[in-house]
């Protein structure tokens, strides 16, 4: 089934294993596959095809400004800055700041001097990482970093009650110049779905090794599903520079085909809402919730009752939740026999729940797979959730029906709520069906 995905360059010829220049407009790519179909998986790694290095002399000195102005034809000069503007991003790996104590005042042994630099990427100025001080004299080597230009700061030791501090402060140097390391790195890749905004963009230089764009199969199927019947999606690829990158691999796989048309079944019964005949067990609760319980991976709650009345079947249950999350919490409610205070280990059955994200509390309710009796002793309904996270509202004044309220963590033991006090409980609303005529 892979090979019915392509990834082709300009050229026509396939995009994966060969080398591009994505300065400038990008590289323009077509991802192409059967019409009607939509990708499972892709995987695309794309990497920096050199990692050579450029030397510290090949940046032309005209590019260097000081405080005291522009650099060229001036052999050394008194600096409190200087500046390097490259225009570009490159990809930065060391510097060298040849600048020394003035000859004025000049000490034996000389004072120790430094330079504080920043970098300008993305349009800001941003400290060297992982350290932005450093001593002038001698190549400094750090890991790669996308930038157009560097500021350095020119620091000098300083004095106090006429001794040596070892600190570094500012000031005045005399500076002759200042040695940049390059790699052929590209710089602040970007991919995105032909003029789209850019589904997947990295700040840091690409590594040699290759980065893996992520999203490229989501990115794909929306492009798809906006523009019905399109058997070729366009692909660009950016850099900041015009180092060549290369197409490390590309490997993608369609979804399974849609099952045949089968004739239409009988809709089935919703499960969000009561069952026909069924009354309220409890009565209704219109207090504003302040308080909630956490339900997630970690938490669960649970809630006993008492014995339903012999023939009575409990039938539906509505419970006042939240989703604080982005995406939809999926857990399962489940009703358990009682055993010593806390919920047996063996569910008497359980069913699923789903909640979307929202802003404020809703009474959510779910039906049992089926009407089930709960008759003989206390019997507890216990909210667990696998995805995600749900807010289960609690409140004083428990119903006579409620026996207690409890939560655990983990494997952990079942412990009583203790807020919001007296009696606290969990927001229910219980729907049953009456015994048979």
């Amino acid at each position: 089934m892979a090979e019915s995905v392509s990834l082709r360059g300009p050229d026509e010829q396939p995009a994966d294993g060969r080398d591009w220049n994505a300065g400038g407009d990008g590289l323009a790519l077509a991802l192409s596959l059967p019409p009607g179909r939509r990708l499972g998986s892709a995987r695309l790694l794309v990497g920096a095809a050199e990692g050579g290095e450029r030397p510290l002399d090949e940046l032309e000195l005209p590019g260097l400004a000081t405080d005291i102005g522009p650099h060229a034809g001036t052999s050394e000069a008194l600096w409190q800055w200087a500046r390097v503007d490259w225009k570009a991003p490159r990809a930065l790996i060391g510097v060298r700041v040849e600048a020394s104590p003035p000859a004025v005042g000049a000490l034996v042994p000389p004072r120790r001097t430094g330079a504080r630099l920043r970098l300008f990427s993305n349009g800001s100025w941003l400290p060297l990482a992982p350290l932005d001080t450093l001593p002038t004299g001698t190549e400094q080597s750090f890991p790669a970093q996308c930038a157009s230009a560097l500021m350095a700061e020119m620091l000098i030791e300083g004095d106090a009650a006429e001794k040596r501090t070892g600190v570094l402060i500012p000031g005045m140097l005399n500076g002759r110049r200042i040695g940049l390391r390059f790699t052929r790195q590209p710089c602040q890749l970007s991919v995105a779905i032909g003029n789209e905004p850019p589904f997947f963009s990295a700040d840091a230089p690409l590594p040699e090794a290759g980065l893996v764009v992520a999203g490229l199969a989501r990115a794909t199927n929306r492009y798809l599903s906006d523009h019905p019947g399109v058997a070729v999606v366009p692909l660009n690829i950016a850099t900041a520079n015009t180092h060549p990158l290369r197409i490390i691999a590309f490997e993608a796989e369609l979804e399974a085909p849609p099952p045949p048309a089968t004739p239409d079944a009988p809709p089935p019964e919703p499960t969000d809402q009561p069952r026909p005949g069924e009354r309220a067990l409890l009565p209704p609760s219109d207090r504003i919730p302040r308080v909630a319980r956490l339900c997630d991976a970690d938490h669960a709650a649970g809630l006993r009752l008492r014995p339903l009345p012999q023939g009575v079947r409990l039938s539906s249950v509505q419970l006042q939740l939240r989703n604080p999350g982005d995406e939809e919490a999926r857990g399962t409610l489940s009703l358990h026999a009682d055993e010593h205070g806390s919920p047996a280990g063996t569910a008497l059955v359980s069913w699923p729940i789903a909640l979307p994200a929202g802003d404020t509390p809703r009474w959510v309710c779910s039906r049992l797979p089926a009407p089930r009796p709960l008759a003989g002793q206390p019997w507890w309904l216990v909210c667990r959730v696998e995805h995600g996270s749900l807010q289960w509202y609690a409140d004083t004044h428990c119903p006579d029906l409620i026996d207690a309220a409890s939560h655990c963590r983990g494997s952990g033991p079942w412990l009583p709520l203790d807020t919001p006090a007296p009696a606290p409980w969990l927001h229910l609303q219980a729907g049953v069906l009456d015994p048979e005529d």
